[in-house]
C-alpha cells in the first residue's frame, strides 16, 4: 500500500505544484494592488456602495472594509478558497479515476493488494495533496498579513491577527475534506472518469450560486447545509468562531461518504 501511495504522491506532484503557484500568484497580485488600494480606500467603498448588493456578494466584499489586514486577508480569501474548494472536488474525483481515465487499472488492479488497499492509499494521497495546498495558502495569508501590518503581532479587536487568519484556513481546510469526499463519491458511483468530473463541475457551480443566495437573502439560510462553501465563510469566522455544528457535519459526511466511495468502487466496473 505504501508503494502506492507513494506513487499516487509522484503522479500527482506537477498538478499540485500549478495549483500552489495559482495560489501564490493570486496572493502575490493582492500584495502588489495593496499600495493602491490603501491609498484609495475612500473611493473604493463609495464604488462598492453604488453596486448592487448580490453584485458585492458575488465578489466577496459584503460586510468587509478593507481598512485592515483582516479585511484585506478576507478579500483574498474568498477567491482563494474557491481556487482551493476547485481544487478539492477535482483531485477526488481523480485520485480514484486517474487510472480508468488512463486505462492503466489493469496493471495496478493485478497488483498483490487488496482493491480495498488500493482506494485506500489513493485516498490517503488525496488527503495530503489538499493539505499541503491548504499549508501553502496559510503561509501566503501570513505573509499578507505581516506586509500590511509589518508584523505578525498586530491585534484587532483584542485578538491576535494571525490567530484569527489561521481561523479561517482550518475552516476552510475542513470544507476542503469534505468537498475532497463529494469527489471521491462522484468517482465511486459515476460510470466514468469524464462524467464524474462534470458533476464535480456542476455541483461546485451549485454550492457557489446557493452559496450566494443564502447570503443574499438570510431567510434562507437554513440551506446552508446544503453548500459547504458557506458552512465556513471567512467574514463568519472571523466574527463569530469556527461553527461546530458544520465542523460535526463536515467530519462525519465525509467519513460516510469515504465509506460509501470504497464499497461502490470495489465492486465497479472499470471496463468502459
Amino acid at each position: 500500500m505504501k508503494a502506492i501511495f507513494l506513487k499516487e504522491l509522484k503522479l500527482s506532484r506537477k498538478g499540485l505544484l500549478i495549483w500552489s503557484l495559482v495560489i501564490l500568484v493570486t496572493i502575490g497580485f493582492g500584495i502588489v494592488e495593496y499600495p493602491m488600494v490603501s491609498q484609495n480606500v475612500d473611493l473604493i467603498m463609495e464604488g462598492m456602495a453604488m453596486l448592487p448588493r448580490i453584485v458585492v456578494i458575488m465578489f466577496g466584499l459584503e460586510g468587509i472594509g478593507l481598512q485592515t489586514s483582516i479585511d484585506y486577508h478576507l478579500a483574498l480569501f474568498f477567491w482563494i478558497s474557491l481556487i482551493v474548494y476547485f481544487h478539492a472536488i477535482i483531485t477526488g474525483v481523480t485520485v480514484l479515476g486517474r487510472d480508468q481515465r488512463d486505462r492503466t487499472f489493469k496493471f495496478i488492479y493485478t497488483k498483490p493488494y487488496k482493491r480495498n488497499e488500493i482506494i485506500i492509499a489513493k485516498v490517503l494521497s488525496g488527503i495530503v495533496n489538499i493539505s499541503i495546498l491548504a499549508l501553502v495558502t496559510w503561509i501566503g495569508s501570513i505573509f499578507t498579513i505581516y506586509y500590511v501590518d509589518g508584523t505578525l503581532s498586530s491585534y484587532i479587536s483584542g485578538e491576535l491577527v494571525i490567530g484569527t487568519v489561521t481561523e479561517t484556513i482550518i475552516g476552510m481546510f475542513f470544507a476542503q475534506i469534505l468537498l475532497f469526499s463529494i469527489g471521491i463519491l462522484f468517482a465511486g458511483i459515476i460510470s466514468t472518469h469524464g462524467k464524474a468530473l462534470r458533476f464535480g463541475f456542476l455541483y461546485m457551480i451549485f454550492v457557489y450560486a446557493l452559496s450566494i443566495i443564502i447570503q443574499f437573502s438570510r431567510s434562507l439560510d437554513f440551506l446552508r447545509i446544503l453548500s459547504p462553501l458557506s458552512y465556513f465563510e471567512g467574514l463568519s469566522v472571523v466574527n463569530h468562531g469556527i461553527d461546530i455544528l458544520f465542523l460535526i457535519i463536515s467530519v462525519v459526511v465525509s467519513i460516510g461518504f469515504f465509506y460509501i466511495s470504497i464499497r461502490a468502487y470495489k465492486n465497479k466496473d472499470l471496463v468502459n
